[in-house]
């Protein structure tokens, strides 16, 4: 069980959080792009990974080595906009993006009109910080086009949804990448 402490400036886990703490295999060698909190990170940490984690806000990075270090674990913390000051390759990366289509809200959850603005720049990249055979971790959500996504990113990536949670007002995906040789 990780003992984790929130601030109300930097996204709280939510099922999405736990779908991916629950259903992701990663490598030994992980980056999780965007942590918040850090609990994803800190959780495949304390199960032996090498993490490195990395967010975009000052606040998280702070939360982040604060719940490593209250868990006894170490993570490689890196403040990022997505890739801009990551190295390296990774055998897995972890998103869990701001996905809902909505603009001018916190950044934290707002992806934008289509819901891709941050998805699309993610996946634009990520490929080159993968290992060969490496894979991603991605959540989604069908407030927005999935199936226009994966048309959009198909002759870079395989798409396999491995779990999904039902809401009243939204279901939300789990989908594992793998980049098409």
């Amino acid at each position: 069980m990780l003992d984790m402490d929130y601030s109300d400036s930097v996204y709280r886990p939510a099922e999405d959080s736990y779908m991916v703490m629950d259903h992701a295999n990663p490598g030994a060698r992980m980056l999780e792009i965007g942590a918040g909190s850090g609990i994803i990170s800190i959780y495949f940490a304390s199960l032996g990974k090498i993490v490195t984690a990395t967010d975009i806000s000052e606040d998280a990075i702070k939360l982040i080595k604060h719940n490593a270090e209250k868990n006894n674990v170490r993570i490689n913390v890196i403040e990022s906009d997505l890739f801009e000051n990551v190295n390296g390759k990774y055998n897995t990366i972890i998103f869990n993006p701001p996905y809902l289509p909505v603009e001018g809200e916190s950044p934290q959850w707002s992806g934008g009109s289509d819901g891709f603005k941050v998805i699309s720049r993610f996946l634009n990249d990520a490929w080159k910080y993968l290992e060969k055979h490496g894979n991603i971790y991605i959540v989604l959500s069908d407030l927005t086009d999935i199936n226009l996504l994966i048309k959009n990113y198909n002759n870079r990536y395989n798409f396999k949804k491995i779990a999904s949670m039902d809401f009243d007002f939204e279901s939300i995906f789990l989908y594992e990448l793998t980049v098409i040789s």
